[in-house]
């Protein structure tokens, strides 16, 4: 098929799907809602592997986690065994399906509807063309697959250390915030300092060297797990 033809059809499909909830069963048998709005993937029933993979390495059933930039979950509910699991999405609408699949679930999952920056503040926040998947905090600018910007809101903005107010000390931290993980790690002294959890973030060629930079002031030794996934332990 044709690029411009596979274009539109991939751009019908989007419009179509926009805030449909469909059921999925993650690997590890536990059952969430997705939306294809977010990634079409899901209609395929496909799932970021890595995640559910991260977390049957990663995580116990005395562990704390938080999924930042959590999207539909997957991350959260693929922790479902975990002790605590506090989930932050600044957008509404995957908020809402967060609430929904812990509900249809029964995992005890802690919703933030807000994104995690530097200082607490009101910032502006881009709901991507292409799919939800990629919504970014406005100046933070996104990543190339956005497609451009469908619409904007604005949202609160709390920082890595205001959630260990609300929350136990994180023993897991998984990080996908589209471009501001810079902003999310400067606000984060606290949680770097004294709670030192496992992170595993997401960061592309303009942001991953600061970010190291921070984590290993902090005595955190970082790896690649692949092009743009990283997993930063404490030393």
């Amino acid at each position: 098929m044709d690029t411009e033809p596979k274009s539109m059809l991939r751009s019908f499909a989007e419009k179509l799907m926009r805030n449909r909830l469909v059921k999925r069963r993650l690997p590890n048998g536990v059952a969430i809602f997705v939306s294809p709005d977010s990634q079409l993937k899901y209609l395929k029933r496909e799932f970021d592997q890595d995640l559910s993979a991260i977390a049957k390495e990663f995580i116990t059933d005395s562990s704390v986690v938080w999924d930042v930039g959590a999207n539909c979950g997957v991350l959260a509910f693929s922790a479902a065994k975990a002790k605590q699991i506090i989930a932050v999405e600044a957008d509404p609408f995957l908020a809402h399906v967060l609430q929904e699949s812990a509900a249809l679930s029964g995992v005890s999952v802690t919703v933030v509807t807000a994104a995690v920056f530097s200082k607490p503040s009101l910032a502006k926040f881009s709901i991507a063309r292409r799919g939800r998947a990629s919504n970014f905090l406005t100046d933070a600018g996104g990543r190339s697959q956005t497609g451009g910007e469908r619409s904007q809101i604005v949202v609160p903005t709390v920082t890595l250390d205001n959630l260990l107010d609300i929350s136990l000390p994180p023993t897991f931290v998984k990080i996908d915030v589209e471009g501001a993980e810079i902003d999310v790690f400067e606000g984060a002294e606290r949680l770097l300092g004294q709670a030192r959890p496992t992170i595993y973030f997401e960061a592309g060629a303009s942001t991953v060297d600061r970010c190291c930079e921070i984590l290993k002031a902090a005595n955190y030794r970082i790896s690649q797990r692949s092009a743009t996934d990283w997993l930063a332990q404490p030393e």
